[in-house]
């Protein structure tokens, strides 16, 4: 089977409210909810469950939540690319590679290794995630992806860190 391959086009940090600064270990788990804003495919069906997921209308207050795997790597070093292999498991069965550059994501890598929730929105859900939001409404407008912590991605920041201060 092909896994299809998305293009990240934006990312975005949702906090509550009350929690303004970043997280603590206790609740990398819950917050921030890190959203990965992709690009639709031209072909929905080639990415599957993932966009019927994105696209199917959920009555109010439901989630659509994925047990994920989410496996991190450095795509292209030169250009600061970095690739997010994604395998929902329960919830929802798909596979997809998201490429994200990493010039947006630098600052918030090491919370996101803790074990962050990852959000997928598509752009016109992203939209809807502008300014001050309800952050059920929010919460309403992408797919979670419950990623277990990450030492491969953690090691990632270090090194992404060390080489941005150069």
């Amino acid at each position: 089977m092909r896994v299809p391959t998305l293009v990240v086009t934006d990312v975005l940090m949702l906090w509550p409210r009350e929690i303004g600064a970043p997280a603590t270990v206790e609740e990398a788990g819950l917050w921030p909810v890190f959203v990965l804003v992709v690009e639709e495919p031209a072909e929905p069906r080639a990415a599957g469950p993932l966009f019927e997921l994105l696209a199917r209308p959920r009555p109010d207050g439901e989630l659509a939540v994925v047990s994920a795997r989410c496996d991190w790597s450095i795509l292209d070093r030169d250009n600061a690319l970095l690739k997010a292999s994604v395998r929902g498991s329960a919830g929802a069965r798909f596979a997809a590679n998201l490429i994200v550059p990493a010039r947006q994501v630098l600052g918030v890598l090491d919370v996101v290794a803790r074990g962050a929730t990852i959000g997928v929105a598509t752009g016109r859900s992203a939209v809807r995630l502008g300014g001050r939001v309800d952050i059920r409404s929010a919460l309403h407008e992408v797919v979670l992806l419950s990623c277990q912590p990450s030492a491969d991605l953690a090691t990632l920041a270090d090194l992404l860190g060390a080489t941005a201060g150069r």
